[in-house]
């Protein structure tokens, strides 16, 4: 199968091996690249916070890229979401790392019962944990509204920032010449950048047989109406689940 990739180039070529490996034609379209934010990384780090929270893989390049010492930082505890950001954050050099399965809501769940976990506020004995968020933007949002009514405290520093990749129409037409039979989507706005790219340049027609491979039901609704009754959803928002949907679908 025909598989357009479309995380950002460096992730995108991990994406394009294991694809390779199961016998499918990966086709790399990042749609997103990183722009890291050294200073606002070191500044967050000054804050002495119990624990860091990482939602994504590229807050740690971020912290990686930085040239930050970080040898005073790697006792903290991490909680990270997923094992490929968890494993970022063991690159990185920390000792404790605590994984959390789902998207950052089902994060912050784990963070109030790991530093909570009788679920009592603070007091002078206990002083509420401080957790320092290592974000990026855009994101969803989902960990902090879910931590937002804890008694933990939570410090949220933006570290690195997505922006989109410029496709002009020639290049994009190159991509989508041969119509690909999947279009794995990784979060709302890659999903939202290619169907508003598709539809600038009238490349609709290409995709008539396409399937989308979507990381959680909530990407569903980002996709065109015309498209959406080949749009599904991974039972868990991960890479593995996105590959196991596609492969069911080529019949392996």
């Amino acid at each position: 199968m025909r598989v357009v990739v479309t995380r950002p180039m460096r992730s995108g070529q991990k994406t394009a091996t294991l694809l390779r490996e199961r016998g499918h034609e990966p086709i790399l379209m990042p749609l997103t690249e990183a722009v890291h934010k050294t200073q606002a990384a070191r500044e967050a780090l000054t804050r002495q916070p119990n624990a860091l929270a990482v939602t994504s893989a590229e807050a740690l390049r971020a912290l990686d890229t930085s040239g930050i010492d970080l040898s005073g930082h790697l006792d903290r505890p991490v909680f990270a979401v997923g094992a490929a950001t968890a494993q970022a954050a063991r690159e990185c050099g920390f000792k404790t790392v605590i994984t959390g399965e789902g998207d950052g809501a089902a994060l912050a769940h784990l963070v109030k019962t790991t530093l909570t976990p009788d679920g009592q506020v603070s007091s002078a004995k206990r002083p509420a944990a401080h957790v320092l968020y290592l974000a990026g933007r855009p994101r969803e949002g989902g960990f902090e509204n879910t931590l937002a009514a804890s008694v933990i405290t939570l410090d949220i520093a933006e570290i690195y920032e997505m922006q989109p990749v410029s496709w002009e129409g020639p290049a994009l037409q190159a991509v989508l010449d041969i119509p690909p039979d999947a279009v794995l989507l990784y979060s709302r706005e890659t999903a939202r950048i290619f169907f508003d790219l598709v539809q600038a340049h009238d490349l609709a027609p290409l995709l008539h047989t396409s399937r989308f491979i979507c990381i959680s039901e909530k990407l569903l609704d980002v996709v065109p109406t015309p498209h959406r009754s080949r749009a599904c959803a991974s039972a868990t928002p991960s890479e593995h689940a996105m590959l196991q949907l596609l492969d069911r679908g080529a019949g392996t």
